[in-house]
């Protein structure tokens, strides 16, 4: 019965056996499209300088609970293999029913020439597979060498080297160009670099807009509390909002209207200074505005039943006398006007600065 057989896995060998003329390279499971069977079809070459006319291997295969399906030995007659050519995907070595999880093999037998020579005395040396490229760096590499076989990074190691299509190539096969996919093997990492170095000068430049537009987006810190910096700035921000934005801005200067502030708060520390309080507040009684002088205190020379009802003892700040809290008082009509003029001044400063410069 004639059917197709379609690709189901295919594994590449994770090994090589050093010095042996013949290389296994990789495994295959095939489906028939009619009765379901599965094909296992073994692929090698030949890395030696003469044609191969023949090979013996031996094959275990066995399933999902590692049990052995089938054990055999499998002839390759009449070949042609010239040095560098694969073959055996065409043979099927085992057809079977139930699904194969694991295929091992051994090399009994070579013939290079008609001479015959044993293959199992040779030592296996077990191989760390490529690494897979990116997708993007992939596609573009398959893109520029025309190679769509090209998945892996190329590399070389002590034994031989990697092509990027993941074909493994030992030393004694002594060749540039790969078997499998025939890409160049100086050709391919030229190419590869070239793009990586590409790659990284595009995520150089991605990162340094990406820093610039961080810092045009962070706040600038605020420099140290100067007075006279503090003033400077408020005055050139003043005369920037007079020259230009003063239709923009969200507040200007009128010396007018803060020197009738400053009369009204003058006026208001007046009122109120001579009682001990900067700020009026209504809620308050007579009693709570007045400050005592407890100094010259003396409960013992005068009778309690002498003292006024309804008053405490001591001398008001109201007084004729001149005490502490009248120098105090003094002092706050004083020095008051210039601090609030400061202040006033100072919250300008910081509005203007917020608008013209943060906002």
């Amino acid at each position: 019965m004639d059917q197709n057989f379609s690709l189901m896995a295919q594994s590449r060998a994770n090994y090589y056996t050093a010095g042996s003329p013949v290389q296994f390279v990789r495994v295959e499971l095939l489906k028939g499209d009619v009765t379901g069977e599965v094909a296992v079809c073994l692929t090698f070459k030949n890395v030696g300088t003469e044609p191969l006319t023949g090979l013996v291997v031996h094959f275990k295969c066995k399933d999902a609970a590692g049990q052995v399906l089938c054990e055999d030995d499998f002839y390759y007659e009449q070949l042609d293999a010239q040095p560098g050519d694969v073959f055996g995907s065409d043979d099927a070595v085992y057809v079977s029913d139930t699904p194969v999880s694991s295929v091992e093999v051994e090399q009994d037998r070579a013939f290079l020439n008609g001479r015959g020579v044993d293959l199992r005395n040779y030592k296996r040396v077990r191989l760390q597979m490529p690494r897979v490229l990116p997708a993007s760096i992939a596609k573009t590499l398959q893109q520029r060498t025309g190679n769509s076989m090209l998945t892996c990074v190329p590399q070389d190691t002590e034994y031989g080297w990697f092509c990027a299509c993941g074909a493994f190539h030992p030393n004694e096969e002594n060749c540039t160009y790969c078997s499998e996919c025939g890409g160049d093997r100086a050709g391919i990492k030229a190419t590869l670099t070239t793009i990586l170095e590409e790659a990284r000068r595009a995520a150089e430049r991605q990162q340094q807009e990406i820093n610039s537009v961080a810092n045009n987006v962070a706040p600038q810190r605020a420099p140290a509390s100067n007075p006279a910096a503090t003033a400077a700035a408020a005055q050139a921000a003043i005369d920037q909002a007079d020259d230009g934005y003063a239709e923009d801005a969200t507040a200007t200067y009128d010396p007018k209207e803060y020197a009738q502030q400053d009369d009204a708060e003058m006026e208001r520390v007046r009122r109120y200074a001579p009682k001990g309080r900067l700020f009026d507040d209504e809620e308050d009684d007579d009693e709570g505005t007045q400050m005592y002088d407890t100094d010259e205190l003396d409960y013992e020379d005068e009778d309690e039943d002498d003292m006024p009802r309804g008053k405490k003892r001591g001398r008001y700040a109201d007084d004729d006398e001149a005490s502490e809290d009248d120098v105090m008082a003094e002092r706050i009509i004083h020095w008051a006007p210039p601090i609030t003029a400061i202040v006033c001044a100072l919250i300008i400063a910081v509005s203007l600065v917020y608008h013209f410069v943060i906002a």
